[in-house]
């Protein structure tokens, strides 16, 4: 979203956009407001927004010419769409997001003494501008994923710190993860940033749980690009998440049930509401996965889920049933495995899915 947009009005306006009214159309309008650092060309430019408000029209009454909107950092020129310079930011942000990233600059390789660094600029990527302009710095993003990858020497905390920070900055904000997955991670072609994930959440030498949940969040912000989730279906990335679900083991435990929630949660997010949508797997027909060679990657994958699901609701509300104190990372994942079995079994995919398995 770097260019103005409509907003309509039942659209909610998230914080951080740069609002303002078309006085040509009537209409509100946003984009991203996303600031540059000190010294670059227009950086210092504001547009101002206090314009006068739309004429009032009454009923059956003629309706007054809106003057013609106009670039205001060049008055005398027509307003041409797209263009445009930051709005005013906050500067104290601003000067610790650019201090951050000259502090990630500087080091060779991300250790336990860049954690303040990595909370802060995580702290800031909640907010979409901020989280466009950590995604667009190729050298950072190297940096924070250089860490997630198996072969990295950090310790788990700061493994955990960057997925963390790059799931925060993608979340939701297509804007950023455009940006993201724009730089290239490895010189391997077929290492794509799903790929490298997975094979984090592989490594049998990484098991603490914080960083496994923090992982499997990450892996479900870059799935909402369409293309990295083909290739998280044509990487047995579902099995990947089976095994970390281990329905065998269905032992109630507040860090395993958070990766249980996350795990369900994606498959219901990214999976399953992909399915019949043009955009998804499934063609309009529904004859066939687009993109896929056939659709047996990702029935295989989603075959044993029928299952786990179902064992899993049985121990939690077997637990619930039983007078047991319940966690809220429990009850959390009662409600995300509910969910996502639910979905699971509805129209056209049970018929194909889950025949052979029985509902709860």
């Amino acid at each position: 979203m770097e260019h103005f947009q409509r907003i309509h009005d039942d659209q909610s306006i998230p914080a951080g956009l740069h609002v303002r009214m078309n006085l040509a159309t009537g209409l509100k309008e946003a984009r991203l407001n996303i600031p540059e650092p000190p010294g670059t060309p227009h950086a210092d430019l504001v547009i101002i927004d206090d314009l006068p408000p739309r004429p009032s029209i009454e009923e059956d009454g003629p309706v007054a010419e809106a003057p013609e909107l106009q670039d205001q950092s060049h008055p005398d020129t027509e307003f041409e769409r797209g263009s445009y310079y930051p709005a005013s930011f906050d500067a104290e942000e601003s000067s610790l997001f650019f201090s951050s990233i000259a502090a990630i600059h500087s080091t060779t390789a991300l250790s336990t003494t860049d954690l303040p660094t990595l909370s802060a600029l995580q702290d800031l990527a909640h907010s979409i501008h901020w989280g466009v302009a950590l995604a667009r710095d190729t050298g950072a993003c190297q940096k924070f994923f250089s860490a997630i990858d198996p072969g990295s020497t950090a310790s788990a905390e700061v493994r955990s710190a960057a997925a963390l920070l790059l799931g925060t900055a993608i979340h939701s904000n297509p804007d950023a993860l455009d940006a993201f997955l724009s730089h290239p991670y490895s010189s391997d072609v077929g290492m794509t940033p799903v790929v490298k994930v997975l094979a984090a959440l592989r490594d049998p030498v990484q098991n603490d749980v914080t960083l496994k949940t923090r992982t499997v969040s990450l892996l479900s912000q870059l799935c909402q690009n369409t293309e990295q989730l083909r290739i998280f279906v044509q990487s047995e990335g579902l099995t990947t998440l089976f095994d970390l679900f281990e329905p065998e083991k269905m032992t109630l435990d507040e860090g395993k049930d958070r990766i249980r929630a996350k795990a369900a949660n994606l498959i219901h997010d990214r999976i399953l509401s992909s399915l019949g949508s043009a955009n998804g797997f499934v063609s309009q027909s529904g004859s066939e996965i687009s993109g896929l060679k056939d659709h047996h990657a990702l029935v295989k994958g989603l075959e044993p889920w029928c299952n786990a699901f179902t064992k899993a609701l049985r121990k939690y509300k077997f637990v619930a049933m039983s007078g047991e104190n319940v966690s809220p990372a429990a009850d959390a994942a009662y409600e995300s495995i509910k969910e996502a079995n639910q979905k699971l079994r509805e129209g056209n995919v049970q018929s194909r899915i889950c025949e052979n398995e029985s509902e709860l």
